[in-house]
């Protein structure tokens, strides 16, 4: 291993660190409930491209994007709501292409790429951040229903409600994406057929409270006459881009993880469709249009559902919020796994997590938290920007600077604690976003904080790892020089657990008598110290050259 370095994994197939393999699907009780939440996704637990676009469109119909397209119609105006949507487009439309084919290729989500930007602790930061604000989204989304609720039943308490419908959330949340993918594929037609209801009851004007007839020109709606310049259109796009489109481009990479390499272009384009013009401008024009539809008074499409169709209303919020509530309690518990699986050196089952996560959204409804959403929001647009930015900017710019190669390693034994280059530049890039946020720096950088962010965060990787030199930021990545194992099957035995995975999930481990054991098997030794991370580690099995 001496006189090994970084060129050395050049010579061999990508086959010995991600599976590449076209397989078709197994079936298995346990992996249907953990999703290989903290390992890459193997070749034959993959899905095709459809069943994992049909997944992700379960966020796309969450009340959330109409209700705050119509929230940021009432603060900036329309026109400029409208025009920070088609920049978004292009934004995200870019990220999403950039996530969605390294993902599907490689295996892996915004969890484990996190480790290879980050360290294998440091990316414990940005992910505890990612489970818990999407936490805050379960609690947003299940505040809406039990207010709507609480419209028909005002005689039972609203903490009860609140109970009432995460006991139906929970049984739901259980599988992954066997479960979500046969969910949103049925109640997507539910959710189109009531939708279609809605804009039939506007148009026909079902409602005296709100009808297509006072939309008028909807798309210059703008009830507080917020004057249009350049500087709430970038107001505008940075909060949606704060709420929405920074998480997404690397939230939707836990779903295509899981797409068969073979379509890993066209689930990158249905992610560019879903992300950038549907959940991007569609759906946010449309809450623009539902809230000038009652003259500019209602920003929230759930109580325009329930005025235009009643009791079948309150049954298409369900639908809405079914659908994005088993999203953001899979991509939350996800989190949540990977982040205690790092911290506590043991491994949990993902549905375990449910429970916790749960009670933690519960707590939110019912406690005065959501009166804080939009300070919330802005914060997370800042720490979201300067996540993107972070992982684009090491990716671009430093790899290629350190002959670093393009997948990302995850696994315990070849990974720092911290990578210093990515770290810093999200830390400071979160520092600089928050004072510009705050209007330190005046109302100009306020209104384009979370674009500081991103471009600082974009361009700082690059910078330290030209200061560090390139065998300092080679040791960003790397603490040891991944071992690759000779042998000519696909799959190997854990030495620990017996568990047979795919040759690329293993790592060469001194403690164990120098024997290959799964990255989960390290990962969960406590007693070894990482000795193979100080000291040299013999390869008991000699490196073929020809692979």
């Amino acid at each position: 291993m001496a006189n090994r370095d970084v060129k050395d994994l050049e010579n061999h197939s990508e086959s010995l660190f991600f599976d590449t393999r076209d397989m078709e699907r197994r079936l298995h009780s346990t992996s249907d409930k953990d999703d290989y939440g903290t390992r890459r996704v193997p070749g034959d637990w993959r899905f095709g491209a459809w069943s994992s676009a049909w997944s992700w469109m379960g966020l796309s119909t969450a009340i959330a994007y109409p209700l705050t397209g119509a929230l940021l119609t009432l603060a900036f105006g329309a026109t400029s709501v409208i025009i920070g949507f088609l920049i978004s487009m292009v934004l995200v439309g870019f990220g999403v292409y950039y996530t969605s084919m390294k993902s599907a290729n490689e295996g892996i989500g915004k969890d484990l790429m996190s480790r290879s930007s980050y360290g294998y602790l440091g990316s414990v930061l940005n992910t505890l951040f990612v489970g818990i604000y999407l936490a805050i989204l379960f609690s947003l989304e299940t505040s809406v229903i039990a207010g709507s609720l609480a419209e028909f039943l005002p005689s039972i308490p609203f903490w009860l409600l609140v109970i009432l419908i995460i006991a139906v959330f929970v049984p739901l949340g259980i599988y992954g994406m066997v479960w979500i993918a046969k969910l949103q594929t049925v109640t997507f037609f539910l959710y189109v057929v009531g939708i279609g209801l809605v804009f039939i009851g506007l148009f026909s004007g079902w409602s005296e409270l709100t009808s297509a007839a006072f939309a008028g020109e909807w798309w210059k709606l703008n009830p507080n006459n917020v004057p249009t310049s350049w500087l709430t259109i970038i107001g505008a796009t940075g909060a949606w881009m704060g709420a929405f489109g920074f998480m997404n481009i690397f939230a939707s990479t836990d779903i295509t993880r899981m797409t068969r390499r073979s379509e890993r272009k066209k689930i990158a384009v249905l992610q560019i469709i879903i992300n950038s013009f549907i959940n991007s401008f569609l759906i946010g024009a449309m809450g623009i249009f539902f809230l000038a539809s009652s003259k500019g008074v209602n920003p929230d499409p759930g109580v325009t559902f329930v005025w235009v169709l009643g009791p079948l209303g309150l049954l298409l919020v369900f639908v809405t919020q079914l659908r994005g509530n088993v999203m953001n309690m899979y991509l939350g518990t996800l989190a949540f796994e990977n982040v205690l699986a790092q911290l506590t050196k043991k491994s949990f089952m993902r549905s375990w997590l449910l429970i916790p996560f749960v009670i933690i959204g519960f707590i939110m409804v019912v406690s005065p938290f959501l009166q804080y959403f939009s300070t919330i929001a802005t914060i997370a647009g800042v720490i979201f920007a300067s996540w993107v930015g972070s992982t684009f900017g090491e990716a671009m710019l430093v790899r290629p600077f350190g002959n670093i190669p393009k997948w990302s390693e995850f696994r315990r034994a070849y990974l720092p604690n911290i990578n210093w280059i990515g770290f810093t530049s999200l830390i400071v890039s979160i520092i600089v976003g928050m004072v510009a946020t705050f209007g330190i720096w005046g109302d100009i950088l306020k209104a384009s904080s979370v674009f500081v962010s991103l471009l600082f965060a974009f361009i700082l990787p690059v910078t330290i790892a030209a200061a560090l030199g390139k065998e300092k930021t080679i040791q960003q990545y790397f603490k040891r020089i991944p071992e690759i194992p000779a042998v000519e099957t696909d799959t190997m035995t854990c030495f620990v657990t017996g568990e047979i995975e795919h040759k690329s999930d293993f790592v060469l481990c001194p403690f164990h008598s120098d024997n290959w054991i799964s990255s989960t098997a390290c990962a969960t030794e406590t007693r070894c110290n990482k000795m193979c991370q100080f000291n040299a580690v013999p390869n008991p099995v000699a490196i073929d050259q020809s692979l």
